[in-house]
């Protein structure tokens, strides 16, 4: 099912498919009609319905590489590419300097009150950046997309991430401060947040959670 406009949408504007409104997500739609399996609303469409044969995961330990233990696993968003996160350069400033665009691929460390992660990212720029606030949404990839043409923005604060739970050990509720392990951390170390959006989706919970730290 390939939808060309928004009146193909329900126009809800409800946010669960990860973009923050019906127009916007008819954009991504467009460009890759499969992502149209995101939104909870349009229950009719062959594309929404998950296959029933699925590729058996791993058992959870919980516990990270360092032994700690987390209560949640946080998995993409269907149809993206990489997790999702939004972020702030240390000089936010730099966001309109740099005159970034949706589609560039940028790198940088989270360091600072945000994560510490030593491990430089790379990422895809996947909304309009925010100029007034400095702030970028985008998509986590491999290093590989930024060999040769990604952007430097240096350091930055991760001030929130955005994905689906399937996988939980507790009851997730708004308000609550959580140790989780995203799935594709490359160190695969625990993280911790606190929740303040859950929706429930085709493909799990959709949750948000800002106020990042790892360890």
């Amino acid at each position: 099912m390939q939808l060309q406009t928004t009146h193909e949408l329900p126009g809800k504007n409800c946010g669960l498919c990860g973009l923050k409104s019906c127009n916007d997500f008819s954009v991504i739609v467009r460009e890759n009609p499969a992502s149209i399996s995101r939104c909870p609303h349009i229950g009719d469409s062959p594309a929404v319905k998950r296959s029933e044969e699925k590729s058996p995961l791993p058992p959870v330990s919980w516990k990270d590489h360092l032994d700690r233990d987390f209560d949640f696993i946080l998995d993409t968003f269907p149809g993206e590419i990489g997790p999702r996160e939004t972020m702030l350069p240390f000089n936010p400033a730099n966001v309109e300097k740099l005159q970034l665009k949706k589609g560039d691929v940028i790198y940088g460390r989270p360091g600072w009150i945000s994560c510490g992660c030593p491990v430089t990212h790379a990422g895809v720029i996947v909304e309009d950046p925010d100029y007034f606030n400095g702030t970028i949404v985008w998509c986590i990839v491999g290093p590989m997309a930024a060999r040769e043409k990604g952007i430097n923005i240096g350091y930055y604060n991760t001030t929130a991430y955005e994905g689906v739970v399937n996988t939980s050990r507790v009851e997730l509720q708004i308000g609550r401060r959580y140790y989780f392990q995203p799935r594709y951390c490359m160190l695969q170390w625990r993280h911790c947040g606190l929740v303040n959006s859950i929706g429930k989706t085709p493909h799990g919970t959709r949750v948000r959670i800002e106020g990042l730290w790892i360890g």
